[in-house]
């Protein structure tokens, strides 16, 4: 506890002690009033528990205060902050169907709200727990679902690819721990830039206008800007800016070819073509596996996606 004076100037705003949970992070300070006068209690980046907090409550302190500018970074931290932990125990198939859940309420808070600290700090779990399960065992993910309709394609495609490419890892060897959490975080991120898509493109049924394409076609550099200030790992970055170029040249959104990808971009790569020709979209049908493995075996792969890559999927799919 800091007896800092807070400045007058700022507007505070009660938030319950309640709405604390246990072993969390708050991204923003939090003040306490005691008498006639208002200390801060925990700087951003205090974690919690829950005993402390049911004994301030005990005490008679049902209620902190914060400063009105960081109601947003509160809400989101609620939000985030409830999103329940995976179950260790299950079997790999069951928790992966887990994990793809948890990753559709967290991606959906993603585009809601603000990026802060604490979806960084949850994103990072979510990919360790991710990366636990595929690392134990990789065919695990026959059991992803492939649900949703097209309105919340985004939200679970992007877990999705981050199970597939921590999967394609694996299965290539490239098995460091940190290698295996940045892939994951960055596929839950990859498609981050979409929060500045209209939902109008995003979803549309129809062929994309030349200008609508334009916009698409931005959303890397968006995501990446976004991100860029965060505490991101480097290839979590790159797989956001860069996993819509091809190893041809041909990709967006600065036309590099395979010496200037990252092999994790690469392999991110291949697990966004694959889960999203196997999920339901505004403008095609579902393809089965087989049948996504199919048109990128004899249409993309070698040219424009990495054949290594390419070969662990089908491997991982077995």
């Amino acid at each position: 506890m800091a007896a800092l004076a807070y400045n007058q100037s700022e507007e505070l705003v009660s938030f319950k002690t309640e709405s604390l949970i246990d072993n969390s992070t708050t991204d923003f300070d939090v003040f306490l009033k005691l008498e006639d006068h208002i200390i801060l209690y925990a700087g951003a980046g205090y974690t919690w528990n829950r005993d402390e907090t049911h004994a301030l409550v005990q005490e008679g302190h049902q209620e902190f205060l914060i400063r009105k500018n960081d109601l947003r970074l509160a809400q989101m931290y609620r939000q985030v902050s409830v999103i329940p932990d995976i179950d260790k125990h299950l079997p790999p198939a069951e928790r992966i169907q887990s994990l793809e859940q948890v990753g559709f309420a967290f991606t959906k808070c993603l585009y809601e709200g603000e990026i802060t600290p604490a979806c960084i700090s949850k994103a990072e779990k979510i990919a360790q727990s991710l990366a636990d399960c595929v690392g134990e065992d990789v065919s695990c993910i026959k059991a992803l679902s492939g649900l949703a309709d097209h309105d919340y394609y985004t939200y679970y495609h992007s877990v999705r690819v981050a199970t597939y490419g921590t999967a394609i890892a694996l299965e290539m060897g490239l098995n460091s721990d940190q290698m295996l959490k940045d892939m994951a975080v960055g596929g839950i991120f990859h498609d981050i830039g979409k929060k500045h898509v209209g939902i109008n493109i995003v979803n549309k049924t129809g062929p994309l206008t030349d200008a609508e394409w334009e916009v698409m076609r931005s959303h890397p550099t968006f995501g990446y800007k976004d991100m860029n200030n965060s505490q991101l790992p480097y290839v979590a970055q790159q797989i956001i800016l860069h996993h819509h170029e091809k190893l041809d040249g041909s990709g967006y959104p600065h036309g590099l070819s395979k010496s200037g990808l990252l092999d994790e971009v690469q392999i991110a790569t291949v697990a966004d073509v694959f889960d999203a020709l196997t999920s339901s979209r505004s403008y095609q049908r579902k393809r089965s596996r087989y049948e996504a493995l199919d048109l990128m075996k004899h249409k993309m792969v070698g040219e424009k996606l990495p054949n290594e890559a390419f070969k662990a999927l089908v491997s991982c799919l077995r």
